[in-house]
């Protein structure tokens, strides 16, 4: 069964499935430029069509749910969320088209893939890396609560934090 989150009236996201394999591929494909940016490795992994179907199919990363964000029968980018080294905290990422930016997606689907960690996974920590020239990224996470916290990791990408309200993390 394909886990299905209804973000609001206007986007839903859900979970990956081979269905989407065309909708998720034209999408990297008009935006090559704008997820080459920042160090993003979206463009590079995805040349050609059968890299997403072989994605789907056979995931990396089986525990990552990765899910579509979806503005109507539009895809317009994706969102995951991953256990941290079996702890309670999860990692989350995203990319977005760019002509879906500005229209606060991003923020709105982070805040419910947020929730979701806390609430069906029990995390008490939900956590991101962005690059330090990726204004729009931090943008995204402080509106949806996260903090920016003092470190970067050895890539050189800050780390930003959000914490369940009962835990101190």
């Amino acid at each position: 069964m394909t886990l299905e989150l209804k973000v609001d009236e206007e986007i839903t996201l859900r979970q990956f499935s081979v269905k989407d394999t065309n909708a998720i591929f034209n999408l990297i494909d008009r935006n090559r430029d704008h997820l080459s940016q920042n160090d993003d490795l979206t463009a590079a992994k995805y040349p050609i069509i059968a890299f997403v179907y072989s994605s789907i199919v056979s995931p990396e990363n089986p525990e990552r749910l990765r899910m579509g964000i979806w503005a109507g029968e539009e895809f317009a980018g994706s969102i995951n969320l991953t256990r941290f080294n079996g702890s309670n905290s999860f990692e989350v990422g995203y990319y977005l088209g760019s002509e879906y930016q500005g229209r606060g997606y991003m923020t709105r689907a982070v805040n419910k893939i947020v929730e979701y960690a806390f609430t069906e996974k029990k995390a008490c920590q939900v956590f991101a890396n962005v690059h330090p020239d990726n204004k729009e990224s931090m943008a995204v996470l402080e509106r949806a609560g996260f903090s920016k916290k003092g470190k970067t990791t050895e890539r050189g990408q800050m780390v930003y934090s959000k914490c369940r309200l009962t835990t101190d993390c």
